[in-house]
């Protein structure tokens, strides 16, 4: 990809402006580290060494928020970075529920007081654990039925810390959402799923409606590894003498709209896992893309998507008439 993803260590080249609220600028492509729940020394290793290489690639935005360890997780990134780096953020994850599973909270009850106080907390010991790398983000996931109410709580536990730089705070959405909950001029960060095989979310942000200068942070661009091809290696690799013979129709439903997207890797100009990150940050109101991480073998291909021609408007009215 060049040298200019080396050029400067504390600067991205790939960053973004800011949102309002971040501590710093997101990389257009963020890391989901995801470790294993048991430690081992050596898969550890292996996550730390592909955390740096991923620096080394301008990449500054890592994602603990849907991690399913995300303690481990924490510590895998302060790990990785330990002398401090301006550029570098993480992204958390929080809800009543993680509260809850932490123990501070009872689920369903307590005052408003109680959630504050118990979120502050809870946001410490994520401070602490990946401490010096900051807390760029935190993603809030709503319970069902719930929209606004919790960011008058969320704007109180930053008033408690007057000395201590305010993260942004962002909604979790769905495809099932209506529209954009209106957060009021705080809060215009969003995320959810958004690809070139789901791409229903990017009708919330085009519509006249959308809340001035809302932005998303797309998860899943890939379509849980239709378009980087892990899905169907981990069927493959999984695969075996006893194992169920494959159902051949799902198997159409999965990948049939994955093979109609072959035109935008004609002439092998780009991967389709470079074409689905192309089309997910072809748009300005996407912020950045959380990606898994990349195996090592693959580390390159993928984080260097932006040596790739960008989608053309044909590519893109093509992509539009599929759906």
């Amino acid at each position: 990809m060049g040298n200019e993803s080396l050029s400067d260590p504390g600067v991205s080249p790939y960053a973004r402006g800011p949102a309002p609220g971040l501590l710093g600028q997101f990389s257009p492509l963020t890391i989901l580290v995801d470790p294993p729940a048991v430690a081992s020394p050596p898969v550890d290793a292996r996550i730390v060494a592909l955390l740096r290489k991923a620096r080394q690639f301008g990449v500054t935005s890592f994602d603990v928020a849907a991690s399913s360890n995300p303690a481990r997780a924490e510590r895998l990134i302060a790990l990785a970075f330990p002398d401090p780096d301006p550029a570098i953020v993480a992204m958390i994850g929080r809800s009543v529920d993680t509260l809850s599973r932490e123990g501070g909270l009872e689920h369903g009850a307590g005052s408003t007081t109680d959630l504050a106080a118990e979120l502050a907390r809870s946001i410490d010991r994520s401070r602490r654990r990946l401490a010096p790398v900051r807390v760029g983000v935190i993603e809030w996931t709503r319970e069902e039925g719930a929209v606004a109410s919790i960011f008058p709580i969320l704007e109180e536990v930053e008033d408690e810390n007057p000395k201590t730089p305010s993260p942004a705070w962002s909604l979790q959405i769905s495809s099932a959402d209506a529209a954009l909950p209106d957060l009021g001029p705080r809060v215009n960060l969003f995320s959810g799923s958004f690809s070139i095989l789901d791409p229903n979310l990017g009708s919330r942000f085009e519509s006249s409606g959308a809340p001035g200068g809302a932005l998303l942070i797309a998860r899943d661009p890939f379509s849980e590894g239709r378009l980087d091809g892990s899905r169907f290696n981990a069927r493959t690799v999984l695969a075996g003498p006893s194992s169920p013979p494959v159902d051949m129709r799902r198997l159409h439903q999965e990948f049939d709209p994955v093979l109609r997207l072959g035109f935008l890797t004609s002439g092998h100009r780009r991967t389709l896992a470079q074409a689905a990150l192309r089309y997910v940050l072809h748009w300005p109101w996407v912020i950045t893309a959380v990606i898994p991480l990349p195996e090592p073998e693959r580390l390159e291909e993928i984080l260097d998507y932006r040596s790739t021609p960008a989608l053309s408007g044909d590519e893109l009215e093509h992509i539009r008439r599929l759906k």
